[in-house]
């Protein structure tokens, strides 16, 4: 059967407008290739069991500053993730809107989500802009909110805790503005410092990570741990910081807690520095570190110092002061190749540790967690000069062999397992958590350890799970050298051979069907 000029015509003028289509429903059509090995870009099995079990419709809501998206191309991943939710279950219903266009700032305020400053760059000048970022999710009449997502790194993790208190939990804990309350945690100190302003970050972080933080008194935990029962200690972990000034019946009360099947996460030391003043470090005699010791952690009472430490700027003691770099081994940084592969320290970036006190495991149950590098030393305390120990930069040896002793490798961090069911986290760093000395190092690794070791004691491990992979990077807008050379052969093929080919596959078909069809009909005219 032969084709007229017409016909030819025709044929042209319908691929033109069939490949027209194409283009407009593929900006209608989202799919995502993930080509990493660790599926960094995909939803985790955890996520994938949360969404199955959404049996009616969950509005996920992404408010968003159109600035924040030129500022930072990052934001764009938070609308690319959030679409997987939606491919997950049709149920899930994701929009993006934009607050300010919208005048919704008011209804975000009674949520609990404000309006953000960040710095921009544009040309010669910097200035701050005032964005949105907010992620809402709604079910079953129940709101949770994340206030502020910049970038995905820590999405899933977040959206995971939301979902799993609206979903799971059928919306019993979730409220206005978050819904953290599902996992409290006790929040008090031992050694003098102030919750609110000396460890003024960390209730904050812990409500962020989906933890509902209660500041006691040692006096007050005294009571209160009389009034709970076993099952209770174990729903009910124990941040503690520092333990130098803890009474005898503190201690007890702490002890018995602990060996009824609480969950205690410490850091204490075997002295003190001057914070606030001139850094000196004394001694002290701390009643709770023999307890510690008698469940198979030995805090000592040296200071540990490292060739791995925080390069600090002070001002020289010369008779002409200028300011000079100085490597503070008293300040240690610690390696990621020398944390343990536990849940807890796994993927530990960015771990500082301010004078901190060895760990000694004495117990088969201990393990240690993070260690120092193995060219690490002791600093005993010298009880026969005016200052017991040496702390200042410019007097402090920067070598094991300098300070004339043998390098040896310690432990900074461990935990164990009692008979009775309690854990004990331990941090060498009474100060691990200090407002002043994580923002003067500027280090925020030593919050995302505290999460992890809180969601370990309260058996959470699915999303300690996701914690672990929001510390690799989760954004097309920063990989590694060594990710790009291993993503190049995927991507060539997919851009330059795939796609390429596929419209001539699909014409390659409709020629096959065409010519059957004509085939056919021919043979049918003939009878």
């Amino acid at each position: 059967m032969k084709t007229t000029v017409h016909g030819r015509m025709v044929a042209r003028i319908l691929w033109i407008v069939l490949a027209a289509l194409v283009f407009l429903l593929s900006s209608l059509w989202y799919f995502r290739w993930d080509i990493t090995q660790d599926k960094r870009f995909s939803l985790s099995s955890m996520s994938q069991q949360l969404l199955a079990s959404v049996t009616e419709p969950l509005r996920i809501t992404y408010y968003v500053s159109p600035e924040l998206e030129e500022l930072y191309p990052h934001a764009r991943d938070i609308k690319d993730f959030l679409r997987l939710y939606n491919l997950a279950n049709s149920q899930v219903q994701v929009q993006v809107r934009d607050p300010v266009k919208e005048g919704l700032e008011n209804s975000l305020l009674q949520q609990g989500v404000y309006a953000q400053q960040i710095q921009a760059t544009k040309g010669n000048s910097t200035q701050l802009v005032t964005v949105y970022s907010a992620i809402v999710l709604e079910y079953l009449n129940q709101l949770a909110v994340i206030p502020f997502a910049q970038t995905a790194e820590s999405l899933e993790y977040e959206m995971a805790t939301r979902l799993l208190m609206l979903v799971e939990e059928g919306g019993s804990f979730a409220s206005v503005p978050s819904v953290t309350k599902a996992w409290p945690v006790i929040v008090m100190s031992g050694n003098g410092l102030s919750i609110e302003e000396d460890y003024g970050d960390v209730v904050p972080w812990l409500e962020a990570a989906g933890f509902a933080p209660t500041i006691l008194t040692p006096e007050d935990f005294v009571l209160v741990a009389e009034q709970m029962d076993s099952g209770t200690k174990r729903r009910f972990p124990v941040m503690l910081f520092g333990s130098s000034q803890l009474t005898s019946q503190q201690v007890t009360a702490i002890r018995s807690f602990v060996e009824d099947g609480g969950k205690l996460f410490v850091m204490t030391s075997g002295h003190t520095a001057a914070l606030y003043d001139d850094w000196t470090v004394e001694p002290t005699e701390d009643k709770f570190l023999p307890v510690l010791a008698s469940w198979g952690l030995e805090v000592g009472p040296e200071l540990v110092l490292d060739i791995s430490c925080f390069r600090a700027t002070f001002l020289s003691e010369e008779d002409n002061p200028v300011y000079e770099q100085v490597n503070y081994p008293l300040w240690i940084q610690a390696l990621p190749q020398y944390t343990v592969e536990h849940p807890v320290s796994r993927r530990a970036f960015n771990l500082e540790f301010y004078w901190s006190s060895p760990i000694t495991l004495t117990s088969m149950e201990a393990q240690a967690l993070v260690y120092t590098t193995p060219s690490a030393w002791l600093s005993a305390p010298d009880f026969s000069k005016e200052s017991v120990f040496v702390t200042n930069p410019f007097m402090l040896s920067q070598t094991a062999s300098q300070a004339g002793q043998l390098a040896s490798q310690y432990a900074l961090s461990a935990m164990t397992t009692l008979p009775e069911g309690g854990q004990v986290l331990v941090v060498g760093s009474q100060y691990f958590l200090s407002t002043l000395m994580r923002q003067y190092t500027g280090s925020l690794g030593n919050l995302d350890f505290a999460v992890k070791g809180l969601l370990q004691l309260c058996e959470k491990e699915s999303l300690l799970e996701l914690k672990n992979k929001a510390a690799l990077t989760k954004t097309l807008y920063k990989l590694s050298q060594q990710e790009l050379v291993e993503s190049r052969p995927k991507v060539l093929l997919l851009n330059l051979v795939i796609l390429p080919l596929l419209p001539s596959v699909l014409a390659l078909l409709w020629w096959l069907v065409k010519r059957t069809l004509a085939k056919k009909l021919g043979e049918a005219s003939r009878e």
